[in-house]
């Protein structure tokens, strides 16, 4: 079974290291990570409820309808953290 992250796991890694990549904190094989990997940002950050679950990720990985809104929101919080970090080296803040 794919390693799964929920949220408040990611913000705590976050907060005990907030200059590390996020994306380094989500569990290799886990679906948050495929989807970081994978999915444009404007997608990831409209899956707000259960009901925008998409069926065939949830049976594919594993995820209950909760579940798949919960790793796409640390693939959220990940790349929009990511994005950051790349404009404060970028000097932009």
């Amino acid at each position: 079974m794919p390693s799964k992250v929920t949220v408040a796991q990611l913000k705590a890694s976050i907060a005990t290291d907030p200059d590390a990549l996020a994306s380094d904190m989500l569990p290799p094989g886990s679906f948050a990570r495929y989807a970081y990997d994978s999915k444009p940002y404007p997608v990831i950050k409209m899956a707000y409820s259960p009901a925008s679950a998409d069926k065939a990720e949830c049976e594919k990985w594993g995820l209950t309808s909760a579940e798949w809104v919960e790793e796409m929101a640390a693939a959220r919080i990940a790349m929009a953290h990511d994005m950051k970090l790349d404009l404060i080296q970028e000097g932009f803040f």
